[in-house]
């Protein structure tokens, strides 16, 4: 319970600062308490025109240091996604069988074939510990790990000239890239080939072959891609990891108020309004419908806020309480009438979504906006 309560607050803290980091620097939430109150058809009409009228174009987009133009069209810049617990990730596994100019270095788990040409008896088989060293008859212990087969010849020679006059030996691979061959069968399966799904759990970390598990949550799929290849090199040569990001979590939109379920919901599939607050359980009885706000910031250049009369529109029958809900909308249900944006604020901000998610933020208000001396609101 305390890990979706933490999860929750993080998805609720990293989409509010995104949804107002434009009011930090740019304009204020509007020129009035509300932008809009959507009555009737009408008024949905002026919404969508005041969103039509803020979209960013490419013209637009060279004004605004938050956006950029690709292929003649205008899109914020957006960080790169940062993984987290629920998303799906497949790990693929190429193994490099190229022919490489350097020499082949001894691995722990080689099998090695030592040679004594005129002193047969003294041959052996022998294969590498774990601390990269084998036991050879008169010399001991002999670090072979990470030699090449003639550098490891050299050593034993110098060794046992000690004891013999031209002893000649030489090293010969029997079995070797033995890790590679555990790999191998670690990683196939047989509907994937050489590679596997893996999901982040929900501690955040992420399981993979002979490496064991490392943190995924936080870091984008490029980092974690670098991280797992570097572990990997370590281990087994000639072996590179490709991620792929085959799930990500859906999108969120937020309700607050009087609902009897507040907090973040996916949005699994295109929602509107009513969808919504029938998801969070609208409390019909004690809220004040005619008041019910949404603040939007998804692909407007700055945040707008509107009222939707969601009673009238109910009794109208009119297509104003089917609004479409967007990624990262905030929905807030009053219990009572708001007055001013002053209200707005102190009920969604201070009272509610700061109760569940302590952080704070700036907002920049006209004097119009707030009814008074306007200026930067910290909260």
């Amino acid at each position: 319970m305390k890990m979706q309560l933490s999860n929750l607050y993080s998805y609720l803290m990293i989409a509010l600062l995104v949804t107002f980091a434009a009011c930090t620097q740019t304009t204020h939430l509007g020129k009035n308490q509300i932008d809009l109150t959507v009555k009737n058809a009408e008024d949905a009409q002026k919404l969508r025109t005041m969103e039509s009228i803020l979209a960013v174009t490419p013209e637009k987009a060279a004004l605004h240091p938050e956006y950029q133009t690709l292929e003649k069209i205008a899109v914020p810049y957006v960080p790169e996604y940062r993984l987290g617990p629920g998303d799906v990730i497949e790990v693929v596994y190429h193994i490099n069988y190229d022919i490489k100019p350097d020499a082949y270095r001894i691995e722990v788990q080689d099998k090695l074939s030592i040679h004594f040409p005129f002193q047969p008896q003294f041959n052996s088989t022998v294969v590498v510990r774990t601390d990269g060293k084998i036991t050879l008859p008169i010399i001991g212990d002999v670090q072979a790990e990470s030699k090449t087969p003639e550098e490891l010849a050299a050593v034993l020679n110098t060794a046992y000239g000690k004891f013999m006059n031209n002893p000649s030996i030489t090293v010969a691979l029997e079995a070797f890239n033995v890790k590679i061959e555990e790999m191998k069968q670690a990683i196939t399966t047989a509907p994937r080939g050489q590679s596997k799904i893996a999901p982040i759990g929900v501690d955040g970390r992420i399981s993979f072959p002979i490496i064991g598990s490392l943190q995924a949550e936080g870091f984008t799929l490029n980092q974690l891609e670098k991280t797992v290849n570097e572990r990997y090199s370590t281990i087994v040569r000639n072996l590179t990891v490709t991620l792929i990001l085959l799930e990500i979590h859906h999108q969120k939109f937020y309700v607050l108020g009087e609902v009897k379920r507040q907090g973040a919901y996916e949005m699994t599939s295109r929602m509107n309004l009513l969808d919504a607050l029938a998801v969070a359980e609208v409390d019909t009885k004690r809220a004040h419908l005619e008041d019910v706000v949404v603040f939007r910031n998804d692909g407007l250049e700055r945040p707008i806020a509107f009222k939707v009369d969601l009673r009238g529109a109910l009794a109208q029958g009119i297509a104003a309480a089917n609004l479409q809900i967007k990624p990262a909308d905030i929905i807030y249900v009053p219990k009572t009438k708001l007055d001013n944006l002053n209200d707005l604020i102190e009920k969604v901000f201070t009272k509610g979504i700061y109760s569940m998610v302590p952080f704070s933020t700036y907002f920049s208000f006209g004097e119009k906006d707030l009814g008074g001396d306007g200026g930067t609101r910290r909260y």
